[in-house]
């Protein structure tokens, strides 16, 4: 693998007096020239291109539209049924000082 130091020169290709070699690879045989139909009478025909008239390409009619998103419920966070109610210990009394009968 890899590529040789000396260029292959030894093989070119003589066409018409002169010797063709391209990248140091010989050509083997000019190419033939490819032949094909005139494409001038198919093209006559398709000059004026028309728009799809078959029932799949048609735009449907009108289409009806999904109804409006709905706003969702907003939850509770708190749920308060009726009064509320403190649990009051039997010795939370003692714990503050009443003011109101030293005044007197």
């Amino acid at each position: 693998m890899g590529f040789s130091e000396k260029p292959q020169v030894d093989g070119g290709l003589e066409f018409d007096g002169k010797k063709w070699v391209i990248a140091g690879i010989a050509l083997r045989a000019p190419l033939k020239p490819v032949y094909t139909k005139s494409l001038e009478k198919e093209s006559e025909t398709d000059e004026c291109s028309t728009t799809p008239t078959s029932e799949e390409t048609r735009i449907p009619s009108r289409l009806t539209c999904p109804p409006a998103p709905r706003k969702r419920k907003a939850t509770l966070k708190c749920n308060y049924t009726g009064v509320r109610e403190f649990f009051t210990p039997p010795d939370l009394e003692t714990v503050f000082i009443r003011h109101v009968e030293r005044a007197n």
